[in-house]
């Protein structure tokens, strides 16, 4: 065999041992490349990343499976969170009346106190605002709470959780899927709260804190809730309640004078027991009071059948700054003594409040205010009860604090579109109404929620060549006016349960949402549907007189 041909057969017999060594080569490629892509990660996240912990002192506040963004501060090793911190998310009993240095926590059956130098070290001053320790906060206030490292966990809500136990050791991760890092591992028998449900992952909160994902395989998920609470009858009171709905209306009254208009009023408001006349307001910033209690008129709504709620509050529009008249102890006091001197003189049974122009930098003075008048009346057999608008804006009139102090918290589910709105519409529909009660039940029992309904509509006028709306309030048989001046063809909107109209003519568009019986009947059988405490009306004289019996009928 010649040279040649032995070198030819030789190469061609490597040329198998290169296709295979190749060949193992992309195997092992590929085989590295999928078990990278694929296989989880056991790299661990840094927790003070994760709770973005910046500076050395800083704590991590979690509450009902939400990490915030407010911060604690670790202070000599104890953890501390600042006081509208804690206001707000975990104890609006909680109050901090600056010009006293005190910080007060008023319950139903004692108060307690604490200042920062007391010696407890509840509460503290950095850079001259308070801080409340979680070791006080913990042991007054009906919540859970545990400590771990730089962090506090939180529960102030126990409904409508869905919970599941971890059936073996389960990495919890930042994200769905094995690549991204891991927050913690939730142990083996341990409870987790689902937060997110997906197909191979599941979204979690842990009871260390972490809000992250872990394999839906590793959760057997709880027929009923594992987490529980009992409340703390410490933070509970007593209520005073009517043995019968209550029918309430408003009736305005802007001078003694007013009073005389009673017995006009209600000559056709049959089933009505409850009336709340205009009679108390501040008007100046010392806190004086302006009164127009009058006993013949609580003793001629007596012999109708009514009780007396007096209303207190600012919708006479005085230029006066609440936040600041309800800051000191000492002026609360001062307009409490007064309330309670008028209430007792003309024999009222009850005090309406409705301050609505409450800002959220004054609510904790409002707050502090309804509980000290709450204990007060109830001390003199008085009912309280709270008017709020619609939850969506007034977040922070904290609804289920008052509950705890007030017998009745009426929802003011009107004022949909105001004469200041870009735009027509309705007072009041029925998914505007339907949305504000939902909202309030969500913080208060049904057992004290008062719908507040209007008698009232708005007028709609659009003049031809401007965009902006006029409007004027009117009550029902006005409104009816309206339209026949108008002459709007009227017909029922099922979307917002109520009769509208339109028109137009050489200067103006025309447009009305009605208050009539029928947008009464859909209310009055929303408040029986919900099966909430009562009603209330805004306000007597706007209604006609057809609508009594839709009321009374439809709440028995």
């Amino acid at each position: 065999m010649s040279s040649r041909r032995r070198a030819k057969k030789k190469k061609l017999s490597k040329i198998p041992l290169i296709i295979s060594a190749l060949a193992v080569a992309w195997i092992i490629f590929f085989t590295a490349y999928f078990f990278r892509k694929y296989s989880p990660t056991d790299k661990l996240m840094d927790p003070a990343e994760y709770f973005q912990l910046e500076e050395a002192d800083d704590a991590a506040l979690i509450v009902n499976d939400e990490v915030l963004e407010e911060k604690g501060k670790v202070i000599n090793g104890a953890v501390y969170f600042d006081y509208l911190t804690a206001w707000d998310m975990l104890n609006n009993a909680f109050y901090w009346e600056e010009p006293a240095n005190t910080l007060y926590l008023t319950l139903p059956k004692e108060e307690r106190t604490w200042t920062p130098e007391d010696g407890t070290g509840a509460v503290v001053l950095v850079d001259g605002l308070p801080y409340i320790s979680a070791a006080c906060i913990r042991e007054n206030s009906d919540l859970d709470m545990e400590e771990f490292d730089r962090r506090v966990v939180v529960r102030t809500e126990w409904d409508n959780l869905e919970t599941a136990t971890v059936t073996s050791d389960a990495a919890v991760r930042y994200r769905g899927g094995p690549k991204s890092e891991v927050l913690t591992t939730a142990p083996e028998g341990s409870t987790v709260v689902v937060t997110e449900r997906l197909d191979d992952w599941t979204g979690v909160s842990t009871e260390d804190g972490f809000v992250g994902y872990c394999r839906t395989s590793a959760l057997s998920f709880d027929e009923t809730p594992a987490i529980t609470h009992t409340s703390d009858d410490r933070f509970t009171g007593n209520h005073l309640m009517l043995d019968q709905k209550p029918v309430m209306v408003w009736q305005y009254v802007d001078s003694p004078e007013g009073n005389n208009m009673l017995k006009d009023l209600i000559k056709d408001a049959q089933g009505v027991n409850v009336i709340s006349p205009t009679w108390f307001d501040i008007t100046n910033k010392d806190g004086l009071l302006v009164s127009f209690a009058n006993k013949k008129y609580v003793k001629r709504a007596h012999k109708a059948g009514m009780s007396v709620w007096a209303h207190f509050g600012d919708v006479k529009g005085k230029d006066v700054n609440i936040g600041e008249v309800f800051e000191t102890r000492e002026m609360r006091t001062h307009v409490i003594e007064q309330v309670i001197a008028e209430a007792k003189k003309a024999k009222i049974d009850g005090i309406n409040l409705d301050f609505e122009s409450i800002r959220q930098d004054s609510a904790p003075q409002y707050l502090q205010f309804i509980r000290e008048l709450s204990a007060a009346a109830h001390e003199n057999n008085l009912i309280i009860s709270v008017d709020n608008m619609v939850p969506k804006f007034s977040e922070y009139y904290k609804r289920k604090e008052q509950a705890k102090w007030a017998d009745y918290i009426i929802v003011m589910a009107y004022d949909e579109h105001t004469s200041a709105s870009p735009e027509a519409g309705s007072v009041a529909s029925m998914p505007f109404v339907e949305e504000a009660v939902d909202g309030t039940l969500a913080e208060v029992p049904k057992e004290q929620v008062i719908c507040g309904i209007p008698f009232y509509t708005r007028g709609w006028t659009v003049p031809f060549g401007t965009d902006v709306p006029q409007s004027e309030a009117m009550g029902m048989e006005q409104a009816y006016d309206f339209v026949t001046a108008h002459d709007i063809t009227l017909s029922y909107d099922d979307s917002f349960g109520q009769n509208v109209g339109t028109s137009s003519d050489s200067e103006a568009r025309y447009s009305i949402w009605m208050e009539d019986e029928q947008s009464v009947t859909n209310k009055i059988n929303l408040i029986r549907q919900k099966e909430l405490a009562g009603v209330a009306a805004w306000r007597i004289g706007f209604e006609k007189a057809s609508v009594w019996s839709i009321i009374t009928g439809g709440l028995e």
